[in-house]
């Protein structure tokens, strides 16, 4: 499943919800639980034999000595020096001249090598995204035409109607290539019409929407990893190769969550402590959940089964590199 469907998911939840309770992070919910939910998918291929020996494998520091089998090779040597990081914040690369009124919050974050402009209020979302890797249109359109956008050809997908839908929103996007091959496209699930989201697309222009804080901090990490994606409350760090090329969350990523949030039911763990703080390491599934101060709990995700997959030691030293923003 992706961003894009989990959303449309999201909203149909949301729809159903009185007016009065709307939550205004729908987009960074969605990211969140797009990880998750595609951890748990190949984590779910893995036979529990498999499972077991990749716990033995991955995790000699945690584990009592009566397995001696020699552990797979680290992908990042203890020899190795990790750096402090050293990417650009992720501003979104043009500013908007117009937005409605009515649009809602603001946020902005990190897609791979793209970036997103997203503004939400209740079950309406008004976004933009610009980079190398073209967006989904996300809505099976009834309605495609060609219009321009400040000069360049341009695709309009519209439709009246949309999963999770309230009454009298529609759906309408617009996508096209500015003159250094990056893609634009912008989506609007509401009840907006076509002229509105027409407006704020040719509004794109020159400048800057910052980013704000990111959710963590961190002291060091492994040279070849760098940001592959941020949001409001998950921050993922991957190879710089693979950023270049996945618009979705990947790689390690950390979340934060209330307590206990998301224990995987039945999973073996081992018990350790991370900057003095109790913690759970899932070596069949990939996760760490460090608890925090104020019944919070940090979670560190990867895949455990990939071939550059990190090792337990390296997990620990970046869990431990780890500072959340107040």
């Amino acid at each position: 499943m992706t961003i894009e469907d989990d959303l449309r998911v999201t909203l149909q939840q949301h729809a159903a919800r009185p007016a009065s309770s709307p939550d205004p992070d729908l987009w960074e919910s969605v990211a969140a639980g797009v990880w998750r939910r595609r951890r748990r998918q190949r984590a779910a291929t893995v036979g529990a034999a498999a499972v077991a020996l990749a716990a033995v494998a991955a995790l000699p520091p945690l584990l009592s000595q009566r397995d001696q089998r020699t552990p797979e090779p680290p992908a990042v040597t203890p020899t190795v020096e990790w750096v402090h990081p050293s990417w650009s914040k992720p501003d979104f690369p043009l500013r908007p001249s117009w937005v409605p009124a009515d649009a809602g919050e603001r946020t902005v974050s990190r897609l791979g090598p793209n970036s997103h402009l997203s503004y939400e209020r209740g079950t309406s979302v008004l976004s933009a995204e610009v980079g190398p890797l073209q967006a989904d249109w996300e809505v099976e359109a009834t309605d495609v035409h060609e219009t321009t956008v400040n000069g360049r050809p341009a695709s309009v997908h519209a439709s009246g109607s949309f999963d999770g839908a309230a009454a009298g929103e529609r759906y309408v996007g617009v996508r096209w290539q500015l003159a250094d091959k990056r893609w634009v496209q912008v989506l609007s699930f509401g009840k907006r019409t076509e002229a509105d989201v027409l407006r704020f697309a040719r509004g794109l222009t020159s400048g800057s929407v910052n980013a704000g804080l990111p959710p963590f901090v961190f002291d060091v990490i492994p040279p070849s990893y760098t940001l592959q994606h941020q949001s409001a409350d998950l921050m993922c760090l991957a190879p710089t190769a693979d950023v270049a090329k996945e618009r979705q969350p990947t790689g390690i990523c950390i979340h934060l969550g209330g307590p206990g949030e998301d224990d995987d039911a039945g999973a073996p763990g081992e018990r350790t402590t991370v900057n003095g703080n109790p913690a759970i390491y899932f070596s069949g599934t990939g996760v760490l959940n460090v608890e925090l101060p104020g019944d919070r709990t940090l979670r560190v995700e990867w895949q455990p089964d990939e071939p550059t997959s990190p090792t337990s030691d390296e997990i620990l030293r970046l869990a431990t590199s780890i500072h959340v923003q107040p």
